[in-house]
């Protein structure tokens, strides 16, 4: 009897377990798409410091400044919604003040958080490729000879 007891409970658990996992699906790929955006951003933030270095050089086209004020309204939008995240109840205003914005007409989102399945793919192809990339030229050197 305590043997069937033991059988059911471990039963009980695996299925749990199997349920949990299939919740806690959505919340992953919903991090991932968080990760993916965060990362973005930093790229562009960084490609933006470098071109308003090089402007203070006089070394940046009008074409790049163009991009690289594209971005700060993106770094400003981000800041503004990290202040809601701080705030009480911000899983309830975040939301709201998305919604919000969309109904106006207002991007609140930075870019990198608005982007297409079909971009999203390009995305990530290009980061396969530079990790390949990157393995190869740590594994083969290219002669500086050549």
């Amino acid at each position: 009897m305590k043997h069937y007891i033991t059988r059911i409970s471990q039963s009980i658990k695996r299925h749990n377990s199997a349920a949990k996992r299939k919740a806690l699906m959505p919340l992953k790929h919903g991090l991932l798409a968080v990760k993916r955006g965060l990362a973005q951003e930093t790229r562009e933030t960084k490609i933006m410091l470098i071109t308003y270095q090089r402007f203070t050089k006089g070394r940046a086209s009008k074409q790049e400044m163009q991009e690289a004020n594209k971005q700060f309204i993106d770094v400003i939008r981000g800041l503004g919604l990290g202040v809601l995240a701080v705030l009480p109840f911000a899983p309830i205003t975040l939301p709201f003040v998305v919604k919000l914005g969309e109904r106006i007409g207002v991007n609140v989102l930075p870019s990198a958080f608005m982007i297409d399945p079909q971009e999203d793919e390009i995305i990530d192809i290009q980061q396969q490729i530079e990790v390949i990339v990157e393995s190869d030229s740590v594994s083969h050197p290219i002669d500086d000879k050549l």
